[in-house]
């Protein structure tokens, strides 16, 4: 059993902390002493909600505190730890590019307080070079003569499974220069899973790794996402196409959801990153810097189906939008294209009525859109809002409530839109839908309502390819 010591109680930072504590001594430090004293309050049963929302963390927390330390104070988080993670923020500035402040920040702790021997892993997502830079502070900080190798450990956590994540993830990747550290980092994971999960590389690898599968996967999205849009035009259906994709064991089922764009904290920042990373580098990433190019152009071309059934003119109108978070089960609303839908409408004179499943979602929507006071009401049930004169519904996450609404519900709306921002809709329940008069609009599936128009592509065809 090892002793820990993990610096952020973030999305990261926690699950992390609860899945160590599994077989290892852990303390948590923040400096922020709300956060702390939220965790002690769901270790000693006060309360059951985390300042973040992850299924089975509260549990699992309390299952192992007798592992578990918390503090707010930098000399006790340093007492004695053999292993230190950096689970510390690293938000994009207005370049895109990674704000290392607080990986700094936590390296100059460590260098000024660090007591004993120590390894230190970077969690955090940070471009290559990273831990470089951390062990440059930490030695020219150092006032004393302890041992210590830095290396880098990223996480690979979907945020509402980090928990399950942690426990069974595909792989673990870390990097560390040091032999001898990079056996012991090993050692540590080795009490945790098994021999063929673990993945140990270089430091600067390990760095680069976060950044290409977020990169690739980001990829996967916008490729769909550009076929969608290709599918709407001439009458093909995405799903169809999907599930032709990914029986190719070449390709895989992941990530092949077409839908109005990828968000969350992970790919928009880390495809912006690694962008400009290249970039500063002199290698300019082009496939990457399309990825970016279709996410954003893809809830454009989402948001102006709405309007367009509008004539252009959304002023007055009343729309509702179920799932506010990036994705459903979480609270997270970062890059949430829910979120950008909801400003896109109440910026066009729209009411907005907001529904989420979690609680922290709607706090968090209302708490960063303070400047739509006014233009947005939040609903704590999912068909609170059918009491107003809707014109429209968007369904903004994959939550499994979204997937087979009340028909009675549906038909009090005042116009009968359907805007099915993540392809959720099943095509039977779409066709009934249009039967009972709705309209209905999605990403690349247009054409269960709409069809193929035939003739059409054979004009086309008949125009553009027999020379």
């Amino acid at each position: 059993m090892s002793k820990v010591t993990i610096f952020g109680a973030g999305y990261v930072g926690v699950p992390t902390a609860a899945h160590f504590s599994r077989t290892h001594q852990i303390t948590i430090y923040d400096p922020d002493e709300q956060k702390i004293n939220n965790i002690r309050e769901v270790l000693d049963g006060t309360t059951h909600e985390l300042h973040i929302h992850e299924k089975g963390l509260p549990e699992l927390l309390r299952e192992n505190r007798e592992n578990l330390k918390l503090t707010t104070d930098i000399k006790e988080a340093l007492e004695d730890p053999e292993f230190i993670f950096i689970s510390v923020g690293t938000p994009p500035n207005a370049r895109g590019r990674a704000n290392l402040k607080y990986v700094c920040k936590a390296a100059e702790q460590i260098a000024a307080n660090l007591k004993n021997d120590a390894i230190i892993l970077n969690k955090s997502t940070v471009p290559p070079g990273t831990a470089y830079m951390v062990q440059d502070i930490i030695a020219s900080n150092l006032k004393t003569d302890f041992k210590f190798a830095v290396g880098s450990c990223p996480e690979f956590l979907a945020e509402g499974s980090a928990v399950e994540d942690l426990r069974t993830p595909d792989r673990i990747v870390y990097g560390c220069d040091d032999p001898e550290a990079l056996r012991k980092i090993t050692e540590f994971f080795s009490y945790l899973h098994g021999k063929a999960t673990l993945c140990p590389m270089s430091t600067i690898s390990s760095e680069l790794t976060k950044y290409a599968a977020n990169s690739i996967l980001a990829t996967k999205i916008s490729f769909m996402n550009s076929m969608a849009v290709l599918c709407d035009s001439i009458g093909a259906n995405i799903r169809e196409i999907q599930e032709g994709i990914a029986r190719d064991s070449r390709i895989g089922r992941k990530f092949l959801n077409a839908s109005m764009g990828y968000g969350g904290s992970c790919f928009p920042k880390d495809t912006r990153a690694i962008a400009e990373y290249g970039r500063l580098n002199g290698v300019p990433l082009s496939l990457i810097k399309s990825t970016i190019a279709i996410n954003e152009e893809i809830i454009e071309y989402f948001a102006n189906k709405i309007q367009d059934d509008f004539n252009g003119d959304l002023k007055g109108k009343n729309i509702a939008i179920w799932g506010i978070g990036f994705k459903a089960r979480t609270d997270d609303l970062r890059e949430s294209k829910a979120v950008e839908v909801a400003r896109f409408l109440m910026d066009h004179g729209t009411h907005a009525f907001i529904f989420d499943t979690v609680k922290g979602a709607l706090t968090n929507f209302e708490i960063e859109n303070q400047q739509y006071k006014g233009k947005f009401t939040i609903c704590q049930d999912q068909y609170q809002m059918f009491d107003q004169d809707l014109d429209g519904l968007v369904i903004g996450n994959e939550h499994e409530k979204f997937r087979n609404p009340k028909m009675s519900q549906l038909k009090k709306m005042r116009a009968l839109n359907i805007y099915d921002g993540k392809n959720i809709l099943n095509n039977q329940l779409i066709r009934q839908l249009t039967q009972e008069g709705f309209n209905y609009k999605s990403v690349g599936k247009d054409t269960v309502v709409n069809g193929v128009d035939k003739d059409r592509l054979v004009h086309f065809l008949r125009e553009k390819y027999m020379d």
